[in-house]
């Protein structure tokens, strides 16, 4: 019996160990296939040739390295927040004051490099492809945003 429970209880805790490994990377998998899905689109709406399409996806990709870095230090930066407010100290407000300085200057920074890029583009994409380009990425974003929130919704309806 006591062999049993203790099979039982490691099999347990295999499983609970091993699920969040298979949610992330299913939910990897999903972003890949994602990505795919997008530079495909976006390749046949800029109506892009094969050299245009990897100039464009490396920079595109360097843009994309840099926002990651950044957002990756604004959630530290929202973690320290949030640590602030179960402080009793001194200088918390200066604390408090300093983090979000630095957070707001980290969104300005990912604003700026996004500016950046578009401008970034002259020499490889026509005025009408970089304004093509623009209404892609708000319309995918907002396409995704739509089936990831009905998909929810169906989720809740079950």
């Amino acid at each position: 019996m006591k062999n049993l429970i203790i099979s039982a209880l490691v099999l347990f805790i295999l499983t609970a160990v091993s699920y969040p490994q298979k949610m992330r990377d299913k939910i990897l998998k999903n972003k890949d296939k994602l990505e795919q899905l997008e530079k495909i689109k976006l390749i046949e709406s800029l109506d892009l040739n094969e050299e245009t399409s990897i100039r464009l996806f490396s920079r595109r990709n360097d843009l994309k390295k840099e926002i990651e870095n950044l957002e990756n230090r604004n959630d530290e930066i929202i973690s320290d927040l949030e640590k602030t407010f179960n402080e009793d100290d001194k200088n918390l407000e200066a604390k408090q004051t300093q983090l979000l300085s630095e957070f707001l200057k980290n969104k300005q920074e990912i604003e700026t490099r996004k500016q950046q890029f578009l401008t970034s583009l002259n020499d490889i994409l026509s005025k009408e492809q970089i304004c093509k380009y623009v209404v892609f990425e708000k319309k995918f974003r907002d396409e995704i945003r739509s089936v990831l929130m009905d998909s929810k919704k169906h989720k809740k309806d079950w």
